[in-house]
């Protein structure tokens, strides 16, 4: 996978990680909120190992900034 589609994948992962925290605190949405937090912990984790199988270092601190600043932002 490219750096852009890299990132996206990130991205994609952070928002759904936010969107199931917020409807953990929402009645009637709780399991909807626990579906997306887990679909969006599993995509992160898979985007993370595919940048550490590239062994660069620019990736790895690409994909690690990516993440932070999207969970700064939500």
């Amino acid at each position: 996978m490219d750096t852009a589609g890299l990132v996206d994948s990130i991205n994609a992962a952070a928002l759904a990680i936010d969107l199931g925290r917020k409807s953990f605190a929402t009645r009637g949405k709780a399991e909807e909120g626990r579906i997306s937090y887990e679909d969006g912990i599993a995509q992160a984790l898979s985007a993370f190992k595919e940048a550490q199988a590239t062994a660069d270092p620019e990736t790895i601190i690409l994909a690690e900034y990516a993440f932070l600043s999207q969970e700064l932002e939500f």
